[in-house]
């Protein structure tokens, strides 16, 4: 019996396919992505929780080419356990960061300012 790809190596070959794509993606990638994951033995029977996934990857890996300073890996990871996607992202209010745990107005509002500057090559 085959043993099936973890969680990691999955979430690894999301990471990868955003980076691939950082100026976004369209459907027929998508549906590429997942015939790829398919054929890889990953199981893409929830494809709503595969989206997510992929949108959380975007996040962090948006997150780490704004390099805003004072925005690490645990903090990325705290954006990106908050928000469903880059556009509800891009969406928010200093005031919605400053809502997440260990952001100060300040580093909120460098992280807007960073996402402003930034609408397009994500």
């Amino acid at each position: 019996m085959a043993h099936a790809p973890s969680v990691d190596a999955l979430d690894a070959r999301l990471k990868d396919f955003v980076e691939g794509h950082i100026h976004g993606w369209g459907h027929d990638d998508w549906h590429t992505l997942v015939t790829e994951l398919a054929e890889a033995g990953y199981d893409v029977s929830d494809t709503r929780d595969l989206g997510l996934r992929l949108e959380r990857a975007h996040i962090l890996a948006t997150l780490e080419r704004l390099a805003v300073p004072g925005v690490g890996a645990k903090r990325r990871e705290r954006v990106a356990d908050s928000f469903a996607s880059l556009w509800h992202l891009r969406q928010a209010s200093v005031e919605q960061l400053t809502a997440l745990p260990s952001f100060h107005r300040a580093l909120a509002e460098a992280l807007h300012d960073g996402l402003a500057r930034r609408t397009g090559g994500f």
